[in-house]
């Protein structure tokens, strides 16, 4: 037996295979051999048919299960000769079997990466000041949570922010449209959910008030017999709603789990801060990383782009499941099919793919090692998240078989977070 090996575009060998018809002869005889045993052949009894009968009665077979046997002697030598690493299946597989065999087939294969500069990259930072504004939005937000809509007052003229109960009915030319009409239908005002100047027009009415507001429908709306028309709506408000925030003092602050309005206003602060400072931070390391995958070669396997998309998208069935949904009704209702679906996700799955690779490059290019008590101290972290402790998330791995790749995971994981360590370290 004797092989040709030769590289293909993205990351991917073509590899070839050629027995002589001496070394083809007897694992094609085994093989008959074995399948006459098993096959009936009309006009024959079950394993009495002539070899000559088998072989013309199940040609396929038999040449499959060859390959089959071929590949399963040799693949793992042919690897472990050339010094390749496979991160796929085989595909693409041709066989020419006569009195000679011939397997061609493709393999993707661990990419050669090469590594721009990560040690002194420079790009820009941002940088956070801490503000009376952004401590008194966020106050703001807070109170906003436990304000309550109340029934305004008599002859209260509605404004902006306030929420009103409205009856209305729309129409083009004098002709009623479907989906124009409702009876009671909230709307906060400001919010931007009617078309046009629509809300604009209803500041000013009183509880009662009648009148009619005179809209464009915009030129891409989603209803094409509407798109770009002047439509009018005769409105009733039935009533309108304020919003009453608290007041900012210490009942209030103690409510919300504060000593005083001092220690709520004191403790936001530092809050605001440390998640700010986080954000910064996590855009500055995303750009490093960033620059340096641009800065690097790695021709990404397709079938590791594949792979991640395919988890991403297994997640996020996992996500619509627990608000009882499943990807075919999220698909549907999105109007995309499971190839655009695939498409959309497909760059980002390429850049993760780009960034795990220069990281591991990294990690490689420093001897970079996880130790037992870095892999077992994560492991704690996670089981924590889970309910569990070390001892139990492992039992239930076990039990599962997935202990192995879990913490083949974990390594990977920490060992990214050390090659990026480094980046940053080392970042102007």
């Amino acid at each position: 037996m004797k092989h040709e090996l030769k590289k293909v575009e993205h990351s991917a060998v073509e590899i070839k295979i050629s027995l002589t018809a001496e070394e083809l002869s007897p694992i094609k005889a085994g093989v008959t051999k074995t399948l006459a045993g098993k096959v009936e052949v009309p006009g024959f009894r079950k394993g009495h048919a002539p070899i000559n009968k088998v072989e013309a009665a199940y040609a396929d077979a038999i040449k499959e299960e060859v390959v089959e046997t071929v590949l399963k002697a040799n693949f793992d030598k042919i690897v472990a000769e050339e010094k390749i690493a496979p991160v796929s299946f085989i595909y693409d597989l041709v066989t020419e079997m006569n009195e000679t065999l011939e397997i061609t087939f493709k393999v993707d294969v661990y990419p050669e990466i090469t590594l721009g500069e990560y040690k002194g990259l420079e790009v820009e930072k941002e940088t956070f000041e801490m503000s009376e504004d952004l401590l008194n939005k966020e106050i703001e937000n807070m109170m906003a949570t436990k304000s309550n809509l109340v029934d305004a007052a008599e002859g209260h003229k509605a404004v902006m922010g306030d929420t009103v109960d409205l009856a209305f009915e729309g129409s083009i030319d004098g002709v009623p449209f479907e989906g124009g009409k409702a009876d009671s239908h909230q709307l906060k005002l400001g919010s931007k959910m009617f078309i046009d100047n629509f809300e604009d027009q209803l500041v000013g009415y009183t509880v009662g008030q009648e009148g009619e507001i005179t809209v464009n429908f915009p030129a891409e709306y989603h209803a094409a017999t509407l798109a770009g028309k002047p439509a009018v709506f005769k409105v009733k408000i039935n009533a309108i709603k304020t919003l009453v925030q608290p007041e900012l003092n210490d009942e209030f602050a103690k409510e919300a789990g504060f000593e005083s309005v001092e220690d709520l206003k004191t403790k936001k602060t530092e809050e605001i801060k440390a998640k700010e400072e986080a954000r910064v931070q996590n855009n500055f390391v995303g750009k490093l990383i960033q620059k340096l995958v641009s800065e690097s070669k790695a021709d990404v396997p397709k079938s590791m782009v594949v792979r991640e998309v395919e988890n991403r998208m297994a997640e996020m069935n996992q996500q619509l499941a627990a608000q009882g949904m499943d990807m075919d009704q999220y698909l549907k209702m999105t109007g995309m099919t499971k190839e655009q679906a695939f498409s959309q996700i497909a760059p980002m799955a390429q850049n993760k793919v780009q960034v795990d690779l220069v990281l591991e490059a990294i990690a490689k290019a420093e001897n970079l090692e996880v130790s037992a008590e870095e892999l077992s101290s994560r492991t704690e972290e996670i089981a924590k998240m889970y309910g569990m402790n070390k001892e139990q998330l492992e039992a239930e791995l076990t039990k599962n078989n997935n202990l192995n790749d879990f913490n083949g995971s974990l390594m990977n994981e920490l060992l990214s977070q050390k090659a990026v360590e480094i980046i940053v370290n080392n970042a102007k």
